[in-house]
């Protein structure tokens, strides 16, 4: 009796020796291999986020229109003409307003009530600028950026 009892004993501390070193295989595994993979998808898909950015600008033209400043509000419009062959998603736009030194004064956001732009056709966009009163007084110019929103 006692013989199978030290045998049902040394059974269940192999049986837990063998989930603890399994354990500590996938751990290994998870903390080195596991990273690895994730490191170089994360890169991977960076570099196609990177990439399709750059094709962006190759299928818009972003203009400025004009920048009215009344009653200590700004009100920038604009034009995203689709350059491209092909469809393509309108997106917003953000304006990054200087003062007359080339200081930053603040960003607006903008979008399109368009969601597609045809081959060759634009999509206009009115950007209403939530500056404070002092601000809006400073504003002198704008850079226009294309964001995905």
């Amino acid at each position: 009796m006692s013989t199978n009892f030290n045998e049902i004993i040394k059974g269940f501390f192999w049986g837990v020796g063998f989930v603890i070193a399994t354990l500590g295989g996938i751990s290994v595994y998870a903390l080195t291999i596991a990273a690895e993979v994730d490191s170089g998808f994360k890169e991977l898909v960076s570099n196609k986020v990177l990439d399709s950015t750059s094709d962006v600008s190759n299928d818009y033209k972003l203009t400025l229109s004009d920048i009215f400043k009344e009653n200590g509000r700004v009100r920038i419009t604009a034009e995203l003409k689709n350059i491209s062959n092909e469809s393509i998603y309108a997106g917003g736009v953000i304006a990054s307003t200087f003062d007359e030194n080339g200081k930053f004064v603040g960003n607006c956001s903008g979008k399109s009530d368009d969601i597609f732009i045809e081959p060759n056709k634009s999509s206009y966009i009115d950007i209403h600028c939530n500056l404070l009163r002092p601000q809006a007084s400073r504003v002198h110019s704008v850079e226009l950026k294309f964001n995905w929103l």
